[in-house]
């Protein structure tokens, strides 16, 4: 029954904080979004098997969504005034995705070198591209957001590492799915940054949503 109210109480949570960026409302905005991660962390470890919460690597789940929330928090401080609390909030995203990758890395799910290499050599090409495309290009992409990017990248070699080898094959693929809406929301962000906006603010918010929800149902689905 807990972990349904739990589960209930996030539904809620992102309606209001959706809800919020569709009325340019910056107040229940600052309220409603601290609060997302921490609720999906506690979905998390409800959901898991009573055993499967003592396992040691799980704490990596709790410490990505903590750096997460930190991440969420220093993004709502106006970038129009100073960029620092920016560029902090992406570090504290990219601790949390790397994070994320040795929860992938060592939980006992199950890997497959061969998928990881493929895995490495889609998301170099992405990764030539979006160099090509943001950085190169006559409006200059800042970059320091370089090594970001190349942690989501390292991500998703990781979450695709996981796929056979007795890894229920849909995990996977729904994860894998969760770090694709996870990279599209700050494409988003990122040409936005450079003046060539692609979508507005509620695309950025329910992609990162969305993407992080199926993150973490993927972890699920692996252990169970």
């Amino acid at each position: 029954m807990k972990k349904w109210l739990v589960l209930a109480i996030y539904a809620a949570d992102i309606f209001f904080c959706l809800r919020a960026v569709k009325n340019k409302d910056s107040h229940e905005y600052a309220l409603t979004k601290p609060f997302l991660m921490p609720l999906l962390c506690g979905v998390y470890l409800l959901f898991l098997p009573v055993q499967l919460r003592r396992m040691d690597y799980q704490k990596y789940v709790v410490l990505a969504l903590m750096f997460h929330t930190l991440g969420d928090m220093l993004l709502l401080f106006p970038r129009n005034k100073t960029k620092a609390f920016f560029y902090a909030g992406m570090l504290s995203f990219l601790v949390g995705h790397f994070l994320y990758i040795a929860w992938f890395r060592n939980a006992p799910v199950g890997h497959s070198v061969k998928v990881a290499l493929l895995t490495f050599v889609i998301v170099a090409v992405c990764e030539y591209f979006l160099y090509r495309h943001l950085m190169l290009g006559p409006r200059r992409y800042a970059p320091k957001l370089l090594p970001y990017s190349l942690g989501l990248a390292v991500l998703a070699v990781s979450v695709a590492s996981t796929f056979g080898n007795g890894s229920h094959p849909a995990a996977t693929i729904i994860a894998l799915i969760g770090v694709g809406l996870f990279c599209f929301s700050d494409y988003c962000i990122e040409r936005r940054l450079v003046r060539m906006p692609l979508f507005g603010q509620m695309t950025v918010m329910s992609t990162y949503i969305a993407g992080q929800s199926l993150i973490i149902l993927g972890m699920l689905l692996l252990q169970l």
